[in-house]
C-alpha cells in the first residue's frame, strides 16, 4: 500500500490550477441573506413578536421554529434584541434585530443555526404556465423563499431538449453557474405533458459525449423522475446541485420547501464526530477527477473544507469540515449519481466515485494502479 502512495502535496499545488478551470468562480458564489432585517407591521410588542418568528424561521430554515416552545422566551422578548428600524426597497417598515446575540442563544437551546451565506438558486418553471397563472405562481413561490431565506431568481431559461426533457446534469450546471448561481430548481406545473423527465444522456448536449451506464439512476429513481399525468393537480419539482439530484411532488411552493430541508442543518446540534468527516473515494484516477471530486464534496451544503489528504493507489482520503459532521456527509452524498457507497464493516464512509462526464484529465498526471479494496485502509484519527 506505501508503495502506491502518491505525493499529497504535489496533487495538492496541481488541483488548485485544475479546479479553478473545471467551473467558473460563480459556482462557488453564495448570496448572505439578511436573516434578521424582517418586515414589521409596527414598533408594537405583538408586531415585534411576530417579526422574531420570522426571523427565526429564517434563521434555521425550519418553519416550526416559529411556534417551537424552545423559542418562547425569545418571542416574548423581541423588543430586547431591536437593533434598529429602516425602510424596505419599497418602502416598508422593517426591524433589524442583533442577530448574533439571537444564534447564541438559539445555541444554547442546543438549535442548530443555518448560515447565512447561503446557495443562490435559479427556478424554472418548464414549461411556462399561462401569464396570468405564472404570475400567481411566480408570487407565491418569491414568498415561500423569503419566507425561509433562501436566495432565488425566477428565469425563462431552456433547460429541456426538443421532447420536453430536462437536459444532462453537467449542462444544466453550466447553463445556472454563468448566471452566478450554485444550483438549479425546476419545476413542472399541473397537466404538463405526459413524458420522461429527463435526457437519457448527455448525447443531448451536442459535442457531450453520453455517459457510461452505470452513472445513470437505477430503474426506480428513474421512475420516480417521470413527469406527472396529465391533468396532475400537483407540481414536480427538481433540484440540481453539484453533487446530487432530487425530486419534490406537491404544491406550487414544495420545491422551495424540500431545497430548505435539505440544504439547511438538522434541528439539533448534536453530531457524530461533529464539524469532521473522512471520506475515502474509490476509483479516482485523474487529476481531473481529483478536481472534479473536491469541487463536489465542497458543494455539500453546511461543508467549509474539502481537501486531499492521502492517496492511496487510486483511492483517495478526503478531509472534510462540515457541519454535522460525517452524519450530513453521508445523507447527502445518498443522493448523488456521481458517488455510490461502498459497505465497510469498520464504519468507515467509503464511496465509488461515477466519474459521468468528467473532463479529459492533463497528460501530465501521473499514472496510479488500481483500487484494492481488500487492503487495510490506513489508520485515521
Amino acid at each position: 500500500m506505501a508503495a502506491c502512495k502518491t505525493s499529497v502535496p504535489h496533487i495538492r499545488r496541481a488541483l488548485l490550477a485544475v479546479v479553478c478551470a473545471l467551473l467558473p468562480l460563480s459556482c462557488w458564489a453564495t448570496r448572505r441573506v439578511p436573516v434578521f432585517l424582517v418586515d414589521v407591521a409596527g414598533q408594537s410588542v405583538p408586531a415585534l413578536q411576530q417579526a422574531m418568528r420570522a426571523a427565526l424561521v429564517r434563521a434555521t430554515g425550519r418553519p416550526a421554529s416559529a411556534t417551537d416552545p424552545a423559542f418562547a422566551s425569545l418571542v416574548a422578548e423581541a423588543p430586547k434584541y431591536v437593533v434598529n428600524y429602516q425602510r424596505g426597497p419599497q418602502g416598508e417598515l422593517q426591524v433589524a434585530f442583533d442577530g448574533a446575540a439571537v444564534d447564541r442563544v438559539i445555541a444554547s437551546l442546543g438549535y442548530s443555526v443555518w448560515s447565512a451565506d447561503r446557495p443562490f438558486t435559479l427556478v424554472v418553471l418548464s414549461p411556462m404556465p399561462d401569464q396570468a397563472d405564472y404570475q400567481v405562481d411566480h408570487a407565491a413561490i418569491d414568498q415561500a423563499a423569503e419566507a425561509l431565506g433562501l436566495p432565488i431568481s425566477i428565469m425563462p431559461l431552456p433547460v429541456t431538449d426538443s421532447g420536453g426533457r430536462l437536459l444532462p446534469q453537467e449542462a444544466l450546471l453550466q447553463l445556472v453557474h454563468r448566471f452566478g448561481a450554485e444550483q438549479l430548481l425546476v419545476g413542472r406545473p399541473p397537466a404538463a405533458p405526459v413524458g420522461p423527465f429527463f435526457a437519457p444522456g448527455a448525447a443531448n448536449v451536442p459535442g457531450a459525449p453520453a455517459p457510461p451506464p452505470q452513472t445513470l439512476p437505477p430503474p426506480a429513481s428513474a421512475a420516480s423522475l417521470a413527469a406527472p399525468a396529465a391533468g396532475s393537480s400537483q407540481w414536480r419539482w427538481t433540484l440540481i446541485t453539484p453533487f446530487l439530484r432530487r425530486s419534490f411532488t406537491g404544491s406550487v411552493t414544495s420545491g422551495i420547501d424540500g431545497t430548505v430541508d435539505l440544504l439547511a442543518p438538522s434541528p439539533s446540534l448534536v453530531a457524530d464526530h461533529p464539524g469532521e468527516a473522512r471520506v475515502w473515494i474509490e476509483d479516482v484516477s485523474t487529476l481531473a477527477d481529483y478536481g472534479h471530486i473536491e469541487v463536489m464534496l465542497a458543494a455539500i451544503p453546511g461543508v467549509s473544507q474539502a481537501e486531499v489528504r492521502e492517496v492511496h493507489g487510486s483511492m483517495a482520503l478526503f478531509d472534510l469540515q462540515a457541519r454535522g459532521g460525517r452524519a450530513t456527509v453521508a445523507r447527502l452524498l445518498s443522493g448523488s449519481p456521481h458517488f455510490a457507497r461502498v459497505r465497510a464493516a469498520d464504519g468507515h464512509l467509503i464511496y465509488r466515485y461515477l466519474p459521468g462526464t468528467a473532463a479529459a484529465p492533463p497528460a501530465s498526471f501521473p499514472a496510479t494502479t488500481p483500487p484494492t479494496r481488500q487492503a487495510p485502509l490506513p489508520a485515521t484519527r
